[in-house]
């Protein structure tokens, strides 16, 4: 497993050329973060490997968990993959402690996946690169975030709809620690107070449905909330800058 001190060690070159960038936990990223975290994930991968990715993380997912790969839908051009590079080791591959791979690894950062993903500040520079988006919730909340409420609705509903007609009920695994899995109902009729930050990604959204079809005056203020959790999770607050939505008018 790929140690912190090891990755610390791998991006030192592109933090110290890159007063911009700052590195925090697994991942390289633009410092002042208005809305979107947007940067490159060194995770740990097989055997002691290193795998390096490009992400995009909107704020206002209000997500406790920093989940930044996903699968990517089909039909993306190969300008529109995220940037992707493996690390095995071995004998043909480079010591993870090296100078070298330190220089390599912060060059790929810098040419290859930074590009990406630094000109993505808005729902729409999202929606350009659909690689980087978590479908559906990306697109309901980029709805919202841009004050057409019109348009969140309907795209709520019409989740809701194909999860029910896929799953036979809107349903979302709930296990609690050394308890069986259980599965239980979820839905924007049942959504309550207590959901606002629900740990799953489809109360949450149910949740929003239900403002949106009874108090869409709350909203904005549900985004903030979701940006300030995300960002307390993350413990990201000395990079954050807090930035109005278009829907706050």
């Amino acid at each position: 497993m790929v140690t912190q001190k090891q990755r610390r060690a791998l991006v030192r070159p592109l933090i110290e050329r890159r007063p911009d960038l700052a590195f925090h936990r697994q991942y390289v990223f633009f410092r002042d973060i208005r809305h979107y975290l947007r940067g490159a994930f060194l995770g740990s991968g097989g055997y002691g490997g290193l795998n390096l990715e490009a992400f995009v993380f909107p704020l206002v997912r209000g997500s406790k968990y920093p989940y930044f790969g996903g699968p990517h839908p089909f039909g993306l051009t190969r300008d529109q993959i995220p940037f992707v590079k493996y690390y095995y080791p071995g004998k043909n591959e480079p010591d993870l402690n090296s100078e070298a791979l330190a220089l390599e690894v912060s060059d790929l950062i810098e040419r290859e996946a930074l590009p990406q993903v630094e000109g993505i500040v808005s729902p729409a520079g999202l929606a350009d690169r659909p690689g980087f988006a978590f479908r559906f919730f990306d697109e309901i909340l980029g709805a919202c975030f841009e004050g057409d409420f019109d348009r969140a609705e309907r795209l709520v509903v019409a989740y809701a709809a194909r999860e029910k007609e896929r799953q036979g009920s809107w349903i979302i695994l709930s296990e609690q620690r050394g308890d069986p899995p259980e599965y239980e109902p979820c839905g924007i009729a049942l959504a309550t107070e207590g959901h606002r930050f629900h740990d799953s990604n489809e109360w949450r959204i149910a949740y929003l449905g239900k403002l949106l079809q009874s108090d869409r005056s709350r909203i904005p203020a549900l985004l903030h909330e979701w940006e300030e959790y995300t960002v307390n999770n993350f413990k990201l607050n000395k990079y954050w800058v807090r930035t109005p939505f278009p829907c706050d008018g």
